[in-house]
């Protein structure tokens, strides 16, 4: 099969491209944000189907990292005379020690509060070892897979193959939680929990197509005014918020594990890309650059420490504050400073380490 043509990035061609920084950075502060309570959901129950629906558009977060994640492995299959399952063996080395370091720590911390073997297997197989663990078994799957079907999926005609048979995924997921099969069937998508690749598909032919086409988008970017990147945000937000509204309509208590399982997290990613594919360091103040820099640089160690962090003060948090009641505005404000607080200290935290000799672990 013909191979494709490499493509070039003649103006931000760099070992690390900075929209990707950019992009990287404000993903991990929405990550962050979804894990920012540390109190027990009674606690704040009439208040939680609110604050869930404003912060729905920041769900963008992991869609952006697993799109950037393939963009970033086909920019180095095809500028790289390896074959792709040598690439993916690197990969999957470089991602390895991490994930076992702190899958490590975090079912020792389980084991230490009383779990069980069998809890902590199940825990890890589901990707909630640690919150956000699931995250690395879907780019595991991801990459794995692209390494697979590449020659095949490289081919504008089978990325669309591809968005389309995600769109059929999320559409039998729809029939699934409105009751249209049988209850097993929605007992068996919980029990799998977020890794579950069918969620997941269409990040590989968005990472595709955006690396072959990123010349055009980085056109279009510049051409757009700030007030349409505006509205053109503002029209995702509330479409991710609507459809976040149509999933609790249905799942009631809990969106998991469905909460990324949304067209409009689809469609957030090429909005983030349009919105801010020709952002740049002379774009922006000198304090903005370096903040960037380095929250993407440790975006590894605060997704694998905040995630561990949280799940202590939320156990904290749980025994603390068990038989309390907050409304509204108080619990606003005790996500934003939790968030605030969480994202420092993960970030804190990965410094140390790197200082301590554990930059694999970190960056």
């Amino acid at each position: 099969m013909k191979e494709q043509p490499i493509v070039q990035l003649p103006s931000q061609e760099k070992d690390r491209l900075f929209f990707l920084d950019f992009l990287k950075a404000i993903s991990i502060v929405a990550v962050v944000s979804f894990h920012a309570i540390f109190l027990p959901r009674s606690s704040f129950i009439t208040s939680d189907g609110i604050i869930e629906t404003l912060f729905a558009p920041l769900r963008f977060c992991v869609p952006v990292f697993l799109t950037i994640s393939m963009f970033l492995f086909e920019r180095q299959i095809a500028n790289s005379p390896k074959e792709p399952k040598l690439l993916f063996k690197t990969r999957f080395n470089r991602l390895g020690i991490p994930i076992l370091f702190w899958f490590s720590i975090a079912a020792g911390l389980k084991l230490i509060n009383g779990n069980s073997i069998i809890e902590i297997i199940v825990a890890i197989f589901q990707g909630e070892i640690f919150t956000g663990a699931y995250y690395f078994l879907i780019i595991l799957q991801l990459l794995w897979n692209f390494v697979l079907v590449r020659d095949w999926i490289i081919q504008e005609k089978n990325i669309v193959t591809t968005l389309i048979a995600q769109a059929v995924c999320l559409l039998f997921v729809y029939a699934t939680i409105s009751g249209f099969f049988v209850d097993e069937v929605l007992k068996v998508l919980i029990f799998l929990e977020r890794p579950l690749i069918i969620y997941w598909l269409a990040y590989i032919a968005l990472g595709v197509y955006i690396y072959q086409n990123f010349d055009s988008i980085e056109r279009v970017s510049r051409s757009l005014s700030k007030t349409n990147k505006i509205l053109l945000l503002c029209f995702t937000a509330a479409t991710m918020m609507a459809e976040y509204r149509v999933l609790t309509f249905f799942l009631a208590d809990s969106l998991r594990p469905f909460d990324y399982a949304a067209f409009s997290c689809i469609l957030s990613v090429p909005t983030m890309f349009i919105c801010f594919a020709s952002v740049n360091e002379k774009s922006l103040p000198s304090p903005i650059v370096k903040l960037t820099k380095i929250l993407s640089k440790y975006s590894l160690g605060i997704f694998c420490i905040n995630g561990i962090l949280a799940q202590i003060f939320l156990s904290i948090g749980t025994r603390l504050f068990s038989q309390a009641s907050f409304n509204l505005v108080e619990i606003l404000g005790i996500k934003i400073i939790g968030w605030i607080g969480l994202l420092l200290l993960s970030l804190l935290l990965s410094i140390v380490l790197k200082r301590l000799g554990l930059k694999r672990m970190v960056c």
